[in-house]
């Protein structure tokens, strides 16, 4: 962990000398991230009972992700992420984005849109009567669509604050197969938070 800190450090102390704004052959290296909790609600009726149910879990996600400006504006950023959500084991994200970026002349703040795929091992599962599951798998077989749009506000040349709404929508499908037959189900898990953190522009 102190290594991390001192990495990170380093590349601010360094990029400060750097006159980078979202220029063609720039690179970008970003951190993002977010907390919060998540909420599954259920109520069921039989026979005029009814009884409900609620669980709350708590998660983080961080995710890194080094940028290269193709031409002024346009970046492709591969980004790496974990999702950690209580009670379960963290899941992996691999994507591939494509993102671009406008400064207005003479501005500090900058707006940018992006989008991308990838896959992911972890998927939430909704189960019968209420509840869900975490579906890890090591094969990375999941895929994943990554949209995003947001603010840069630009503390110096290179030293960048970033906040953006992201929406992220996972697609799974898998099959049981019984004696009489066969079952398909096909999952689609979409989610969109708020992810802030800092760019160093290089």
């Amino acid at each position: 962990m102190k290594s991390m800190v001192a990495v990170i450090g380093f590349l601010l102390l360094t990029s400060s000398m750097s006159n980078a704004q979202f220029n063609k052959g720039d690179l970008e290296l970003s951190f993002s991230g977010s907390l919060g909790s998540t909420t599954d609600k259920s109520t069921g009726t039989y026979l005029g009972n009814s009884s409900s149910d609620s669980q709350t879990e708590q998660f983080l996600f961080f995710s890194i992700s080094p940028g290269y400006y193709l031409l002024d504006g346009l970046s492709v950023e591969p980004e790496i992420s974990l999702m950690a959500v209580q009670h379960a084991q963290p899941a992996q994200y691999f994507l591939l984005n494509l993102s671009y970026t406008y400064l207005p002349p003479n501005s500090k703040a900058a707006l940018f849109v992006r989008a991308g795929y990838g896959i992911s091992n972890s998927i939430q599962v909704p189960m019968m009567g209420g509840g869900t599951v975490v579906q890890m798998s090591d094969k990375f077989d999941i895929g994943v669509i990554n949209l995003g749009a947001g603010a840069k506000f630009l503390l110096t040349q290179s030293v960048v604050l970033r906040a953006e709404v992201n929406y992220r929508s996972h697609a799974w499908s898998s099959s049981e197969d019984f004696g009489y037959g066969s079952y398909k189900y096909d999952y689609v898990f979409s989610h969109v938070g708020l992810l802030v953190g800092f760019s160093i522009l290089l």
